[in-house]
């Protein structure tokens, strides 16, 4: 929790009505306040970073652990941030899990990469389990950034493309950090980000599979569901080993590893596993080294199709916090896909 002595180190917060600076769970600069410090620096021509912290899955702590525990967990993460940013900035709660990070050092994405690169390892805040009231509360986050003036000269563009690279973390599975490149981020529209209702998306996987050609359907498919849950990998694995990605009809065999046994006897008798990371699930589950260290899997979701396959998602560079959506979209392919192969 910040003092009134450190807030008033910051010129722009020398008058301000203090019962109103401070948000009053975390102890942080409350929303208006850092969000108007930052248009006070831009207007001062002050270089600074703008970063939005959004806590990964944090319904699931509330729904599972009750909201005091949620609340404490809150105030716990603003700690620990606040910390890692000490005199180099200030850290603000944006609204429910959500905090804004102003970091005022050296903002070339060599500086930056370290310090965000400090919230995920070494007890960062971002990546840790807290111990609250004898629970055992993983906390991931995901950040994205952007810098005045390097990558904007006014707040509400700046506000954007911050937006954008978190936009972008997300789409890459959570628990990372995004630094804004123009070449690489321009491209991304905000407005996808919500996208279209659980409903909607069964809709759309409905009609997918009323199409007459099989080897098309499943094709279609698989690409639909790359382009919905953005995953690194993705592919249809079939019970004679041969792997279909989206946007092909095209097979090729797998010939390194026997893929299906090893997800038949992984998955036992159930239709859908997530694995949100690997390093401790390997101990459990031996007989998965070799496969999961050769092609470098951090974490993967399959789905059963019926005896015929699987529905196959992993990544090699995030360990991806799966959610609920994701699983039942997954189980809802494969069904359809079952139900198709069964007909024929």
């Amino acid at each position: 929790m910040y003092t009134i002595d450190e807030i008033r180190k910051y010129k722009y917060f020398e008058n301000a009505d203090y019962s109103f600076v401070l948000d009053s769970l975390t102890g942080v600069i409350s929303r208006q306040y850092i969000l108007d410090y930052a248009k006070y620096l831009i207007k001062n021509h002050v270089p600074f970073a703008m970063a939005m912290v959004d806590l990964d899955n944090f319904k699931f702590i509330n729904d599972n652990y009750g909201h005091h525990i949620g609340d404490l967990c809150l105030k716990y993460t603003a700690e620990g941030i606040q910390n890692k940013v000490s005199n180099r900035g200030l850290v603000g709660r944006f609204g429910g899990d959500e905090f804004i990070i102003i970091y005022l050092e050296d903002s070339e994405y060599n500086s930056l990469h370290d310090f965000y690169d400090s919230l995920y390892y070494d007890d960062g805040p971002l990546r840790t389990v807290l111990n609250i009231e004898g629970n055992k509360i993983s906390v991931t986050g995901t950040v994205g950034s952007a810098s005045f003036p390097k990558d904007s000269n006014n707040y509400d563009d700046l506000f954007l493309k911050m937006d954008k690279a978190l936009y972008r973390g997300k789409s890459k599975g959570r628990n990372c950090y995004i630094i804004y490149v123009h070449e690489k981020h321009k491209d991304i529209v905000i407005k996808e980000r919500e996208g279209k209702s659980l409903l909607e998306k069964f809709e759309i996987i409905s009609n997918i599979t009323n199409g007459k050609d099989f080897e098309q359907i499943r094709s279609d498919l698989i690409d639909y569901l790359y382009r919905i849950l953005h995953p690194y990998n993705i592919v249809y694995l079939n019970n004679d080993n041969y792997i279909q990605a989206g946007n092909t009809t095209t097979y090729y065999l797998y010939d390194e590893y026997d893929c299906y046994n090893i997800l038949d006897k992984l998955l036992g008798k159930s239709n859908v596993l997530a694995i949100s990371d690997t390093n401790e699930f390997i101990n459990e589950y031996p007989f998965t080294k070799d496969f999961i260290e050769k092609n470098r899997i951090l974490s993967f979701v399959v789905t059963r199709v019926g005896k015929h396959g699987f529905i196959f998602i992993f990544e090699n560079n995030v360990s991806r916090m799966w959610q609920d959506s994701d699983l039942i979209l997954m189980f809802y392919s494969a069904s359809e896909l079952r139900h198709l192969i069964e007909k024929r």
